[in-house]
């Protein structure tokens, strides 16, 4: 009787049952996202791209950028990220890079020396910067903003560029509450950017698309179809 089973069509049909099953599970998937998402973008009156994963709009009146992208420098390495923009509104000089990533997800040899510091400890040992004007130091410092950015440090990636801030994660949340977690610690942090700052020249601010600063060795988010 077992004969059947592990006959050449059994074989194929035990496989194409399996591939029809992992199919229909990635549907779901893809499903459950897509209407969280779109749950999402009602309930806080942001637009949602018809045929991708990118939600923009004004999230408690601060701009936003949420989308999906690619990275992995091999195939097989390659993986799918949530990408979290919220813009800091000139809280921020323009040309202040500051960056966290986990050492697990950092490309082979993408280390580059470090030739400024923020002068904390704790920070310097967990962001590279570049840029940093004088007026930026006090901000950084400031016990809220470094508490938050530290809090930070569990994201794939944690960025502040060209007057964005940036957090990544891996994989793509599947219910509102978890966008909802998502975009918590990050808006605490910008907010407290925010308050932090002193009023700053109008020059400093960032006119310009989410996408502006995205780095150009990797795709810009939203590339991922949904």
């Amino acid at each position: 009787m077992l004969s059947g089973v592990f006959s050449p069509l059994g074989i194929l049909a035990s496989l194409l049952v399996v591939g029809a099953l992992v199919l229909a599970t990635l549907f779901e998937l893809k499903r459950r996202q897509r209407a969280a998402w779109e749950a999402f973008a009602k309930a806080h009156g942001l637009s949602i791209a018809e045929r991708r994963m990118e939600v923009q709009g004004r999230y408690q009146g601060r701009p936003l950028l949420l989308a999906t992208g690619k990275r992995g420098a091999s195939n097989k390495k390659r993986h799918t990220v949530t990408v979290l923009r919220l813009d800091l509104e000139g809280a921020l000089p323009a040309d202040l890079l500051l960056e966290h990533e986990r050492p697990e997800d950092k490309l082979p040899g993408a280390a580059t020396p470090r030739e400024e510091t923020i002068g904390d400890a704790e920070l310097d040992a967990a962001f590279q910067v570049e840029g940093l004007a004088p007026e930026a130091r006090p901000i950084i410092l400031d016990p809220g903003v470094r508490q938050r950015l530290l809090g930070l440090k569990g994201h794939r990636r944690v960025s502040i560029k060209g007057g964005w801030l940036q957090v990544e994660q891996r994989g793509v949340p599947a219910s509102a509450a978890a966008l909802e977690a998502l975009l918590r610690a990050p808006h605490d942090l910008a907010r407290a950017v925010s308050e932090a700052a002193p009023a700053l020249p109008a020059t400093n601010a960032v006119e310009a698309s989410p996408h502006a600063g995205a780095p150009l060795d990797e795709e810009l988010p939203g590339s991922e179809h949904a």
